[in-house]
């Protein structure tokens, strides 16, 4: 098995070369490349980072739709005024299609686009998501406050 290993070390190391040398030129890094790649990979990560908090509300967000429909239902039947939670039903349903509009249309292979494209996508991705996280915290707060939860 030792003689495996030692007949595998001078290929191994041959092909780790190899793999240097492809993004060297005249001995130096394509420093360009580098940095547009780490570029983009923190954008892409900054904007799945803001997805990832977001989605983590919509199972609140579910939850409290369903209970201001019930609270509006109730108060119906009473001859009650529902305006407050009817707005807050529509401003909930509008979260919950606002996040899944944006996933169904995030292009996360970020196909056909060069590395200037990717960052000027990622770029407005982002702001996208923000909006879409914004809308759901507010739709989530103002609910909250309706109905008196904490």
């Amino acid at each position: 098995m030792h003689k495996n290993i030692l007949r595998t070390l001078p290929v191994a190391a041959a092909l780790l070369f190899a793999a240097c040398q492809s993004g060297t030129t005249n001995g130096t890094t394509d420093n360009a490349a580098v940095q547009d790649s780490l570029a983009i990979d923190s954008l892409s990560n900054d904007v799945m980072a803001v997805h990832d908090e977001a989605m983590a509300k919509m199972m609140v967000i579910r939850r409290l739709r369903t209970r201001v429909a019930e609270v509006s239902d109730s108060l119906g039947k009473a001859k009650a005024d529902t305006a407050a939670y009817h707005t807050a039903g529509v401003m909930l349903d509008s979260a919950n299609s606002a996040m899944d509009g944006w996933m169904r249309a995030y292009d996360m292979e970020l196909t056909g686009k060069d590395n200037a494209q990717k960052k000027a996508y990622l770029s407005s991705e982002k702001s996208k998501i923000d909006e879409v996280k914004t809308l759901m915290l507010k739709s989530i707060d103002d609910a909250k406050a309706l109905l008196k939860e904490q």
